[in-house]
């Protein structure tokens, strides 16, 4: 097969040659499933991602990764076992290309396997889920939640992944995943943000992220028709403003340097309890994973005990799953299930979740 123009840039933790690799070479192993295959797997998954198929050299990763090799072997010093190069795949996905859903794929996969060496590839598996759901935002690569309640799957956590690959791997699996989560996590930098009060006439601010937020993060969770009408309740300047001068409702903007606001969280001390309720805590989709979300939260416990509350309350819909797994990280629990008529025929189906403070 003739290949003269390349989609993409080569992946520089996979092999690459001049030639053109297709599965003609994979075929051509027989049955040889050692150095040689792991080498030409690489090779293949270069040539694919080099096409424009990142899905296709996912798949081609995965079969060298279901070789036992040990680690004296000559080949992983010259190609180390490819969480890098999966790593560097997903991070450098190309708009219009398919990816399918890595997330997805590696828990079925782990789900799914079969032998030989089916032990080994099962913890391989979820050592590559890790990855994908510590790089990939949830609601554009989510699980399967179907699988997750029907199979009642309990995914595992980092610590037992580590623990299987040290008890199970013959090669180096576990240094060289800590290494690729490492390298992950150092991307990951802390945004420089600040949270301010404002005043009714910075509201016109709020309405315009709330747009721009539910019409991003909502669909699939709750019908476009549900997000407009909502919005055009919750989100109108003169029945915020009337909020914080009847209820004395907080606004506060969630700011980031350069950048201005990314975010916005409101909140009322109730008054009859000692809670502080938090209405609305939403951040634009793009600076998730940045450490903002907890700082708000925290933002807003100070200001509970400010305010003499004891606890912290608010509502999250059932269906956001990426929400109420944050909540639960930073100490809330679950209290009750609510469901709302909000008139027009929709309905707010969600958790009540506490903190202490």
């Amino acid at each position: 097969m003739k290949h003269t123009a390349w989609i993409n840039p080569p992946c520089p933790l996979l092999p690459e040659e001049n030639r053109h690799y297709d599965h003609t070479d994979i075929e051509a192993m027989n049955h040889e499933r050692g150095p040689l295959f792991y080498e030409t797997a690489l090779h293949y998954a270069q040539s694919l991602w080099r096409e424009g198929f990142p899905a296709k050299s996912i798949l081609l990763i995965n079969r060298a990764l279901s070789l036992p090799l040990k680690a004296d072997e000559p080949i992983l010093a010259k190609w180390p076992l490819p969480y890098q190069a999966l790593m560097w795949i997903m991070q450098n996905r190309v708009e219009g290309q398919f990816i399918g859903n890595p997330r997805r794929h590696w828990q079925h996969l782990a789900t799914r396997m079969v032998e030989p060496n089916k032990e080994l590839r099962t913890w391989r598996a979820w050592a590559c889920w890790y990855l994908a759901k510590t790089i990939l935002p949830e609601m554009e690569f989510p699980a399967d939640p179907k699988q997750i309640r029907e199979e009642q799957l309990v995914k595992p956590t980092r610590d037992q992944i580590a623990a299987n690959l040290q008890r199970l791997s013959p090669a180096n699996d576990l240094e060289v995943w800590q290494q690729t989560l490492q390298t992950i996590q150092a991307a990951i930098q802390p945004l420089a943000a600040r949270i301010r009060r404002i005043g009714a006439d910075e509201l016109p601010m709020v309405q315009k992220l709330g747009h721009a937020i539910w019409f991003a993060y909502y669909p699939g969770i709750i019908s476009d028709a549900q997000i407009s009408y909502m919005l055009s309740i919750w989100y109108q300047p003169g029945n915020m403003a009337h909020e914080m001068q009847a209820r004395d409702v907080w606004y506060a903007l969630v700011e980031v340097e350069e950048r201005g606001a990314v975010g916005y969280i409101s909140f009322e001390k109730l008054a009859m309890e000692p809670v502080l309720f938090i209405n609305k805590l939403y951040l634009l989709p793009e600076v998730h994973g940045h450490g903002l979300g907890g700082l708000t939260l925290r933002w807003a416990e100070d200001r509970a005990r400010d305010l003499r509350c004891k606890l912290v309350r608010l509502r999250v819909n059932k269906r956001n799953a990426p929400a109420i797994r944050a909540y639960l990280r930073h100490g809330f629990h679950f209290t009750e299930d609510v469901i709302s008529d909000i008139g027009s025929g929709f309905v707010m189906d969600d958790y009540v979740m506490e903190k202490t403070v």
